[in-house]
């Protein structure tokens, strides 16, 4: 898995109404399906008297994205909203635009720009981070290692989660993913295959 752009924090965005329609659109950070499922399902909740709650979401897992129109025409609401998402370049993302109807039909054409305009202008003022994937590994050492062991860790810039002392010393760190071969090579290395490991995830 390679890095990815995703949200620092979820917004609420509403934008001006169009032909008396509201539309008020959510942004959250989502890690799997059924996040953005319970995601959606907490404003179809708060947003119950809405006529329509509209959604797109983008994965990094397994590069997987859906999308609903909630009863709008067929294409008008949810593909437009996951088109911005896909040119934002982020990932992990869910986007829901509710729409209170106003009175007034927009048509097909109308409805795809304004759901369009509702999660491109969101998606305009979010704040975005990189997102370096990472594993935990467990790490079993004797006493006489850890100063080799401190090495390798500081080579990588290994966080330390948690640190076990009984008979032997038992580290759980994190690392970036691309570095996993290169640091379980090394470890192996300076402690002469004496160091115990188990990947996590």
């Amino acid at each position: 898995m390679n890095c990815y752009k995703t949200i620092s924090e979820n917004i609420q965005f509403e934008i001006e109404p169009i032909k008396k329609s509201r539309f008020i659109t959510h942004v959250f950070y989502i890690e799997n399906e059924q996040e953005a499922l319970d995601s959606i399902a907490t404003i179809k909740e708060k947003y119950n008297d809405a006529n329509h709650h509209c959604w797109a979401y983008a994965l990094v897992e397994d590069n997987k994205s859906r999308f609903s129109d909630d009863g709008e025409p067929s294409g008008s609401a949810g593909k437009p909203i996951l088109a911005h998402i896909q040119g934002s370049g982020l990932l992990n993302i869910l986007v829901v635009v509710v729409r209170y109807f106003g009175g007034v039909k927009l048509g097909v054409g109308g409805l795809i720009r304004a759901y369009g305009q509702a999660a491109k202008e969101a998606l305009n003022i979010v704040d975005t981070i990189d997102i370096k994937p990472s594993c935990r590994i467990r790490i079993k050492h004797e006493y006489s290692e850890t100063a080799n062991t401190d090495i390798v860790l500081r080579h990588y810039n290994a966080e330390v989660l948690s640190q076990q002392y009984s008979d032997a010393v038992v580290l759980m760190v994190k690392i970036s993913s691309t570095d996993k071969l290169c640091f379980l090579e090394e470890l192996n290395n300076v402690t002469k295959g004496k160091a115990k490991v188990e990947i996590i995830d």
